[in-house]
């Protein structure tokens, strides 16, 4: 499904590297975790298992949107923050957590593991359907 659409191309301002909106049609970091990776973590936190699928033409801000840059962080980033910070605010000693992360790429038909490259072999990773 086609979800949001988002116009972070100018309407900024720069403030010491943390991109800052000057008008409501401008999506910043924040904006787009509210969006779409606050769901995501809700779930996650929930116990659900979640994905999160960045598609869309190469310079189109993928990455920027799921990693972010200096200041400006991403999507997982904010998401892992307020996971743990969520965790670290548990007072329930009875519950337990297991968070496992995987960040994959698919680019020209090959799937690449992007936490541990080491493992990535000529081809991309097996693909098992």
């Amino acid at each position: 499904t086609f979800d949001y659409s988002y116009w972070s191309h100018d309407e900024f301002e720069d403030k010491a590297g943390l991109l800052v909106p000057l008008c409501d049609t401008y999506a910043d970091q924040h904006k787009v975790f509210e969006d779409l990776g606050k769901s995501v973590l809700d779930n996650a936190y929930e116990g659900f298992n979640c994905s999160l699928f960045a598609y869309g033409q190469t310079g189109s801000g993928k990455s920027f949107s799921i990693v972010g840059y200096g200041a400006n962080k991403g999507i997982i980033p904010i998401t892992c923050e307020e996971l743990f910070n969520r965790i670290a605010s548990n007072d329930d000693l009875s519950v337990t957590y297991t968070v496992t992360v995987s960040m994959l790429e698919i680019y020209n038909e090959q799937t690449r593991d992007l936490l541990n490259p080491k493992a990535n072999k000529a081809g991309g990773l097996k693909l098992r359907e």
